[in-house]
C-alpha cells in the first residue's frame, strides 16, 4: 500500500471531515474523540478537537487536492463510521458524499452500504470475491487441478492429512534458533496448531500468513490478528484496504465473516492499526504475492526483517506512548 504522511495542513482538513462524519449521527462519543487523537499522534499534529470545524465535502475537494491523501483520509472516513461499532445510515451516506466528491471511488464505500442495510449475504460475497482466498485457490487450480483444490478445502476442512508433507514442516525442529523456519515451528506448538500436512494442518498456501506474524511480531489474540491485518494491507499491493476492512467487521463490530474465527467486538485499536499499516508499507516485498518462504527458512527472522526493512513498531511510536502500545499489544 502507498501510504503518505500528510502535511499538518493537510491533516487539518481530513480531521475537519472525519469529525464531520462522526457528528452525523449527534455528539462525539469517546472512541470517535480517540481516533481524532490517535490519528494526530500519528501524524504528529496537535490540533484542538473540540476547535475542529465540520466542513462539506465540495469544500474539502478544493481545500484538498492530493489523490493520494484523499485516498487514504476515505478509508479513514469509513473507519470513523465504523470506530463506534454502531452502523448508521446517515453517516454511510455522508462518507459517500465525501468520495464522490473527493473522485475516490473504493468498494468499501459499497460495503459499508450493505453493512448498513444488513445485506450480509452480498457483503461476504464481495468480500470473499476479493480476498486473498480467492487468488491462492485459483493458484492451486491452475497447478494441481482437482486433485490440490480437494487438498486445499480437506485442509480447510481438517480432514486432509499428508505424512510426507508433515515430515517435511516436523523437521523444521531442527532448523537453528531463531531462524523462520524453527519460528514457525514454535509459532505452531506454542499456539496450538497443527503443521501442514497434520490433521487439522492450515494448507500451505496461506502460510505466508503466519510467517507475517513471525515476521511482525504480533500475537495470534483478537488484538494481534487486527494488527497482523493491517500490517499485511500496508505491504500488500493490491486492495490493501480490504484486510483493514474486513477486521474492522470480524472483530470490533462482531460480524462473522469467516467460519473459522469466533466474531469479537471493541478490538479495533485506531493508533495501533495506523502503526500497523506504516510498518507494513515501509516493507520491500509484498508477502502475499510472489514471495517464497522455504528459500528463506533458515535463515534469521531478525536478518529478514532488516532485509524487508520492517521497522520496530517503537520506530512509530511517540516516546511516551511506547508502554501503553505495548500493553495493548499484549
Amino acid at each position: 500500500m502507498e501510504f503518505r504522511i500528510p502535511t499538518a495542513e493537510q491533516a487539518h482538513w481530513g480531521l475537519r471531515a472525519m469529525k464531520t462524519v462522526a457528528l452525523a449521527d449527534g455528539a462525539l462519543d469517546e472512541s470517535e474523540r480517540h481516533m481524532l487523537e490517535a490519528v494526530q499522534r500519528a501524524f504528529g499534529t496537535n490540533f484542538q478537537v473540540d476547535g475542529l470545524d465540520t466542513i462539506a465535502p465540495e469544500e474539502l475537494s478544493v481545500g484538498l487536492p492530493d489523490q493520494q491523501i484523499r485516498n487514504q483520509l476515505v478509508n479513514g472516513l469509513i473507519v470513523m463510521s465504523l470506530i463506534d461499532q454502531e452502523v448508521n445510515p446517515v453517516e454511510s451516506e455522508l462518507v459517500e458524499r465525501f468520495a464522490s466528491a473527493l473522485q475516490v471511488t473504493v468498494p468499501e464505500v459499497g460495503n459499508l452500504r450493505h453493512v448498513v442495510k444488513r445485506e450480509m449475504f452480498h457483503l461476504r460475497l464481495d468480500l470473499v470475491r476479493r480476498f486473498w482466498l480467492r487468488e491462492k485457490v485459483a493458484e492451486i487450480w491452475n497447478q494441481e487441478g482437482l486433485r490440490g483444490l480437494a487438498k486445499f478445502v480437506g485442509g480447510l476442512a481438517g480432514t486432509y492429512e499428508n505424512a510426507e508433507l508433515a515430515a517435511r514442516y516436523q523437521a523444521l525442529a531442527e532448523y537453528p534458533a531463531g531462524s523462520l523456519g524453527r519460528s514457525y515451528w514454535d509459532y505452531c506448538r506454542s499456539n496450538g496448531f497443527a503443521l501442514p500436512g497434520e490433521r487439522n494442518g492450515a494448507p500451505e498456501a496461506i502460510l505466508f500468513h503466519d510467517c507475517a506474524h513471525i515476521l511482525s511480531g504480533y500475537g495470534t489474540d483478537p488484538h494481534g490478528e487486527v494488527q497482523v491485518a493491517c500490517f499485511s494491507a500496508g505491504f500488500q499491493r493490491r486492495d490493501p484496504f480490504l484486510f483493514v476492512f474486513f477486521v474492522l467487521l470480524q472483530f470490533h463490530l462482531g460480524i462473522r465473516m469467516t467460519p473459522i474465527t469466533k466474531a469479537r467486538t471493541g478490538f479495533f485499536d485506531p493508533e495501533l492499526a495506523l502503526i500497523a499499516i506504516r510498518r507494513g508499507a515501509a516493507m520491500t516485498v509484498d508477502l502475499n504475492h510472489g514471495w517464497d518462504y522455504w528459500p528463506v527458512m533458515r535463515e534469521p527472522v531478525e536478518v529478514l526483517r532488516q532485509r524487508y526493512n520492517i521497522v520496530p513498531m517503537e520506530a512509530f511510536c511517540h516516546q511516551s506512548d511506547v508502554a501503553g502500545t505495548q500493553r495493548a499489544k499484549r
